[in-house]
């Protein structure tokens, strides 16, 4: 390299090709990249055009993230490096992280006269994403996650114990019925997003996004047991109920990150609002398990669509494909 950095300095541009042909394929990276813009540049003062433009498009192919210095490369050099596509195309990477899930109830059935309640629960999700960056500030992301949501509910009944006689001066001896559950599901769920990042200057990159996700069911399991007031209480048992969901479930995203830059890419940390936009229960469905094969004392869930909120760890990567850019 001394050699042709010699040669260059002379201004005996001609030679340049000659001194570097048989040493390129034995340079580290970092030796081609200034090879490749001896030659650049050697080509450029040749007024030799298209041996210009191959040997740009070789620097950028050896170092994706090389930029110019416009305070000391010649100003042809940038006005080449211009002309061409040095932004990624895409990325993808994959997250993982926790969602904290609430049923959103639409309406109670009139299934008994108690109180039922649901709770959130915390679960675990993971997937795939893909980026297609869009302009500088804004980009579309496409996802393939697996998606475990957990909830529970509490149903209180009171009810009249039908074997303390009349005439007992305790009478009427009421018992509190309490059945509770925990229902786990299996999402597999296809969000896309417009992402604008609003502080493109910021080493942290922060971000906002809205969209929209599609998901499928592909299992809910319920375990549930029942207590009433000094009586013996049933034990806990899980039942299969995916058939008393819809299996298709459609939901609004709001999300906000960063993405700070890492080594080929970004790492990225995502807190994510979902809005369930259908119901998930099936209505037609509702009363089957319940009422012939367990003993709830005739509560049956609400009709309900799922929020929730997550939180996401990840990394993207960046996958380029420099070329020289159409004139239009």
């Amino acid at each position: 390299m001394r050699l042709a950095r010699a040669t260059y300095e002379q201004g005996r541009l001609h030679e340049i090709p000659s001194i570097l042909e048989g040493f390129l394929s034995k340079f580290n990276r970092q030796e081609k990249v200034e090879a490749y813009k001896l030659l650049t540049l050697s080509y450029i003062y040749l007024e030799e055009p298209e041996k210009a433009d191959e040997s740009m498009l070789k620097l950028l192919q050896t170092d994706h993230y090389y930029e110019v210095n416009l305070k000391d490369d010649p100003a042809e050099f940038i006005a080449l490096y211009r002309t061409f596509r040095t932004d990624p195309i895409y990325r993808i990477g994959a997250k993982v992280g926790a969602n904290a899930s609430q049923p959103n109830v639409k309406s109670y059935l009139p299934s008994n006269d108690g109180i039922s309640k649901y709770e959130l629960g915390i679960a675990f999700q993971s997937g795939l994403v893909g980026e297609l960056p869009i302009t500088e500030s804004l980009v579309v992301s496409a996802e393939l996650n697996l998606q475990l949501k957990s909830f529970n509910y509490e149903n209180k009944v009171s009810k009249e114990d039908l074997s303390v006689d009349p005439s007992d001066p305790s009478y009427p001896v009421m018992l509190e019925y309490t059945t509770t559950g925990k229902e786990k599901q299996t999402w597999i769920s296809l969000p896309v997003s417009v992402q604008y990042t609003y502080l493109k200057k910021s080493k942290l990159n922060p971000y906002v996004a809205l969209g929209i996700s599609v998901d499928y069911l592909t299992k809910a399991n319920n375990t549930f047991s029942r207590s009433k007031t000094d009586r013996s209480s049933y034990e806990e048992h899980s039942e299969d109920i995916t058939f008393q969901r819809n299996q298709f479930n459609v939901s609004a995203l709001a999300s906000t990150g960063i993405k700070v830059k890492v080594p080929n890419g970004f790492a990225i940390a995502e807190v994510r609002y979902s809005y369930g936009l259908t119901t998930v229960t099936n209505s037609e469905n509702l009363y089957d398990l319940y009422l012939k094969s367990i003993p709830t004392d005739g509560y049956v869930d609400a009709l309900f669509s799922i929020n929730s909120v997550s939180f996401t760890i990840g990394y993207v990567y960046n996958v380029f494909n420099p070329k020289k850019r159409t004139r239009k």
